[in-house]
C-alpha cells in the first residue's frame, strides 16, 4: 500500500514541490483562496459603486470608464465566484470570457429583435451581479471566520512494488496558498522578483510611450521609442527568462510581452492600429442609431455579435466616440489570448511552466494575423475556450503511455460549449468551422467524448449562416472549391509599379519564418513521441485548418487564418519537446551546466520571438495605423455629406478609415482603381493626374463629390509599390491648387475637399 504524506505548497508560485516525482505526474497547483476571491469581488463592487456615483453626480468620464469596464471586462466575475474554487489563471479566463459571451449574447439578442433597451438590460445584469456577489462574499467571509480553508491534500507516494497513482487524480486536487503556515513563511522569505520586474517593465513602457505621442513615423514605433522603452522591454524579457529557468510562474511577464506592442501603440498614437477598425466602429454606430442590425446589408451587420456587445456598453456608458474602445481593444485581447492558449496547453502538459511557454509562443506568433478591433480576435479566444472545455480531464501528453477510453465531458461543460458555440456563431464567419474541424480530429483520436460534441459548435453556426445566406455569395464561390493552391496564396498586388520596400517584406517574412521554426520544432516533438497518439492528434489538429482553403479563398486571406488556427497546436507540441532525449549528454551533465544551457536557450528563443513580434506589429505603422486626422476627416464627410455623395480617395482605399459612422451605407467611397488605376511612374505629371481624377469623379453618379488627401494614403501606396510618396505629395499640391476644390476641413496630415462645380453625373 502506498504511504500517505501531506504536501505543503512550495515557495515557488508554480506549485512545484521538490519531492514530487517528475515522471509525468501532474503537480498540485494552488487554487484561489478566500482572500483572493474577496479581492475580485471588491473590484467589481467598486466599479459598480463608481458607476452609481457617476450617474448621480453626472460625472461623464467616470460613467464612461466604469460602465465600459463592467460590461466588457467584469460581467463574468460574479458567476465565476459562485463556481467551485479555481486556480487564478482559470478563474481569470472563465470570468473574462464568460463576461464577453454574456455581453455578446445580450447585445445580439437586442439588436436582432430590434428591442434595443441598453439601460434596462444593464440594470438587470447589475442587479443580478450584486445578488451573486453577496452570496459569494458571505460564503468566503464565513470560510475565513470559521477557519475552514481548503487544506493541502494528501499525496500518495508509492512504495516499491505499488501501482503508480492515476496522474489525473492529483490534477483535481486543490491547494490553498493562503492556508499552510509553512507556505506563507516561505513566500515572505523570498521577494517576488518576477512580478516586481514585470510591473517595473510595464511602467517603463507606458512612460516611454507617453513621451512620444503623435502620428506614426515612416520608421514605425521602434524608430521613436527611447531608452526607457527599450529598458522596459529588456526587463520584461529578463523577468520571463528568470521565471522559466527558476521554475517560477512566467504568467505575468509572458502576458505582458504579448501585449507590449499594442499597449505602446495605443498610448503613442491614440488611435486603432488597423484602418479596418473604423469600418467595424461604423457597424457599432449603426446598431446604436438604428436600434438594431440591418440584416442583409453586409456581412458585418449579419455577424455582429462583438459589435452589438460594444454598442450596448457604449450606450450605457454614454460614449460619443467608440474609436476609444477600438483603440484599447487589442490591449485587452492580446493577454487574454495568451491566457486562453495557456489554459488549453495545460490540458496536455504536466508542467505549468511549459504550459505558459506554449501560451506565450502562441500569443507572440500572431503578427501575421494583426490583432485589432475585429470579430476574428474574439473568435480566437472563444475557440481556445471551447477546446479547453472539451479536452478537460485528458491525461497529459508527457504522462505515462497507456490506452484509455476518451474522457467524457461533464454535462455542465457540454452546456458551456453550446453557449460558446452560439457566441461564436453570431460573431465570426469561419471560426466555428475551424473549431469544429479540430474537435473532430480529437474525437477521431478518442481524446474527447461524446462523439457528437463538435455539433454543439457546428449546428448554431450553420443555422446562423443559413439565416444570413444572402450576404455570403462573394465568399462561397463554386469555382474556388478545391483550388487549394490558389486559395492558399497570399494577397497579390498586381497593380504595383514600384519595387516593394524591404521593411514591408520583412514585416511579413520574419513572422512567417518564426512560424516555420515553430512547426519544425513541433515536427521533432512528434517524431520523438511517435508512440503517443495525443502527439499525433495535436499534429493532425494543426493541419485541420487547411480545410478552409479547400472550400474558399476567404478574400485572399485564407492562408493567414490557417496559420492562426494551426499555431495553438504547434505551440503545445513545441513546448512539450523532450529535450533530454534530443540532447542526452546535456541531460546527464551537472545541474549548473543544465541551468546555464537553459538560460542561454531560453534567452535566445525569447529575444528572437519577442523581437519579431514587436517588429512585425509595428514596422508598418506608417501605413497601417488609422491616422487620427484622417479618421476625423472621414467622420466629417459621413456626417455632413448628402445621401448618395461620393468621396474619392486618390490612392488605395485600404488606408482610409471610412464607413465609421452610422451613415456609412448612405455615402460612397471611390478609390483610384475605380477611375482607371495608377499613372505611369516613369514620367509623372501631378497636374494631369489630378485633372484626370477630377474628370472621372465628375462623371460618377453622385449627389455630391468630395476628395480626401491624406498622408497615410500616400504612405500606404508607397509601401505597397503603387505610387511613390513624393509623387503623392505632388498630387496633393495639385488638388490644393485647383480652384474647383473647396477645402472643407484641414488638419496637419489630411484635407477634405468638396467639388464646388456641378458635373455631368448630378441628379
Amino acid at each position: 500500500m502506498p504511504r500517505v504524506v501531506p504536501v505543503t505548497v512550495s515557495a515557488r508560485p508554480d506549485g512545484v514541490h521538490p519531492e514530487l516525482p517528475r515522471d509525468g505526474t501532474p503537480l498540485p497547483v494552488p487554487t484561489m483562496g478566500p482572500v483572493s476571491r474577496l479581492a475580485a469581488a471588491a473590484l467589481v463592487a467598486l466599479t459598480l459603486l463608481g458607476l452609481a456615483v457617476a450617474l448621480v453626480a453626472d460625472l461623464v468620464v467616470l460613467r464612461q470608464a466604469t460602465a465600459t469596464v463592467f460590461l466588457l471586462l467584469e460581467l463574468g466575475v460574479a458567476p465565476a465566484l459562485l463556481a467551485r474554487p479555481l486556480r487564478a489563471s482559470r478563474f481569470t479566463l472563465v470570468a473574462l470570457v464568460g463576461g464577453l459571451v454574456a455581453a455578446v449574447l445580450t447585445g445580439i439578442t437586442m439588436a436582432t429583435l430590434h428591442v434595443w433597451v441598453p439601460v434596462p438590460a444593464a440594470v438587470v445584469v447589475a442587479t443580478a451581479t450584486v445578488v451573486m456577489l453577496v452570496v459569494a462574499v458571505r460564503r468566503d467571509l464565513r470560510a475565513l471566520r470559521d477557519g475552514r480553508l481548503p487544506q493541502a491534500p494528501a499525496v500518495e507516494v508509492p512504495r516499491p512494488g505499488d501501482q503508480a497513482p492515476d496522474p489525473r487524480a492529483l490534477d483535481r486536487r486543490a491547494l490553498d496558498p493562503e492556508a499552510p503556515a509553512e507556505a506563507r513563511a516561505a513566500s515572505t522569505a523570498r521577494l517576488p522578483l518576477v512580478p516586481l520586474a514585470t510591473v517595473a517593465g510595464v511602467a517603463l513602457v507606458v512612460v516611454a510611450s507617453l513621451l512620444v505621442r503623435g502620428d506614426p513615423p515612416p520608421g514605425g514605433l521602434l524608430s521613436i521609442e527611447g531608452p526607457l522603452w527599450w529598458a522596459g522591454l529588456v526587463l520584461l524579457v529578463a523577468a520571463a527568462v528568470v521565471a522559466v529557468v527558476s521554475r517560477r510562474s512566467p504568467a505575468l511577464p509572458l502576458m505582458s510581452l504579448s501585449g507590449v506592442a499594442v499597449l505602446s501603440q495605443a498610448i503613442a498614437y491614440g488611435t486603432p492600429t488597423m484602418v479596418s477598425a473604423a469600418r467595424h466602429v461604423g457597424v457599432v454606430e449603426s446598431i446604436r442609431a438604428n436600434g438594431g442590425t440591418s440584416t442583409g446589408v453586409d456581412i458585418f451587420q449579419s455577424w455582429s455579435g462583438l459589435f452589438a456587445a460594444v454598442a450596448w456598453a457604449a450606450d450605457v456608458a454614454g460614449l460619443r466616440d467608440v474609436m476609444v474602445v477600438a483603440t484599447w481593444w487589442p490591449v485587452m485581447i492580446s493577454p487574454l489570448i495568451t491566457l486562453a492558449a495557456t489554459v488549453l496547453a495545460a490540458r496536455f502538459l504536466t508542467d505549468d511552466g511549459r504550459a505558459w511557454i506554449a501560451g506565450g509562443l502562441f500569443g507572440l506568433t500572431l503578427t501575421l494575423n494583426t490583432l485589432y478591433f475585429s470579430p476574428q480576435s474574439l473568435g480566437v479566444v472563444l475557440s481556445l475556450s471551447v477546446f479547453a472545455l472539451a479536452l478537460s480531464g485528458r491525461p497529459p501528453i508527457s504522462g505515462a503511455r497507456r490506452r484509455s477510453r476518451p474522457a467524457s465531458v461533464a454535462p455542465w461543460r457540454l452546456a458551456a460549449v453550446l453557449v460558446l458555440g452560439c457566441a461564436l456563431a453570431v460573431t465570426h464567419q469561419i471560426s466555428p468551422y475551424l473549431t469544429t474541424a479540430a474537435l473532430v480530429v480529437f474525437v477521431a483520436f478518442r481524446l474527447i467524448r461524446p462523439w457528437w460534441l463538435p455539433t454543439l459548435v457546428l449546428v448554431p453556426a450553420v443555422l446562423w449562416a443559413l439565416s444570413n445566406a444572402s450576404v455570403l455569395g462573394a465568399f462561397l464561390l463554386p469555382t474556388a472549391f478545391g483550388d487549394v493552391v490558389s486559395n492558399a496564396a497570399p494577397p497579390a498586388h498586381s497593380a504595383a509599379t514600384l519595387p516593394v520596400p524591404v521593411v514591408k517584406t520583412l514585416a511579413f517574412a520574419l513572422p512567417a519564418a518564426v512560424l516555420v521554426l515553430l512547426g519544425l520544432v513541433a515536427l521533432v516533438t512528434v517524431v520523438l513521441r511517435r508512440g503517443d497518439r495525443r502527439a499525433w492528434a495535436l499534429a493532425v489538429a494543426a493541419v485541420s485548418p487547411v480545410s478552409l482553403v479547400v472550400a474558399t479563398n476567404y478574400g485572399a486571406e485564407g492562408i493567414f487564418r490557417v496559420t492562426l488556427f494551426a499555431a495553438p497546436w504547434l505551440s503545445v507540441l513545441a513546448a512539450s519537446l523532450p529535450w533530454h532525449r534530443l540532447l542526452p549528454r546535456l541531460a546527464r551533465s551537472s545541474a549548473r551546466a543544465r541551468r546555464r544551457a537553459a538560460v542561454v536557450v531560453t534567452s535566445v528563443a525569447l529575444v528572437v520571438v519577442v523581437g519579431v513580434n514587436v517588429f512585425g506589429a509595428t514596422a508598418l505603422d506608417w501605413n497601417r495605423v488609422a491616422s487620427a486626422d484622417t479618421t476625423r476627416v472621414t467622420a466629417r464627410y459621413e456626417e455632413t455629406a448628402a445621401a448618395g455623395a461620393a468621396l474619392l480617395v486618390p490612392g488605395t482605399g485600404n488606408a482610409t478609415p471610412g464607413a465609421r459612422t452610422a451613415r456609412y451605407d448612405q455615402v460612397q467611397y471611390l478609390t483610384r482603381e475605380a477611375l482607371g488605376g495608377w499613372p505611369d511612374t516613369s514620367s509623372y505629371d501631378a497636374a494631369a493626374d489630378e485633372a484626370r481624377l477630377t474628370s472621372g469623379l465628375e462623371a460618377w453618379d453622385a449627389t455630391e463629390r468630395w476628395v480626401l488627401v491624406s498622408d497615410v494614403v500616400g504612405a500606404y501606396d508607397d509601401r505597397y509599390g503603387f505610387q511613390s510618396y513624393d509623387d503623392y505629395t505632388e498630387l496633393a499640391a495639385a488638388f490644393a491648387a485647383d480652384d474647383r476644390w473647396e477645402a472643407v476641413m484641414t488638419t496637419p496630415t489630411a484635407t477634405l475637399y468638396r467639388l464646388s462645380t456641378t458635373g455631368a453625373g448630378d441628379e
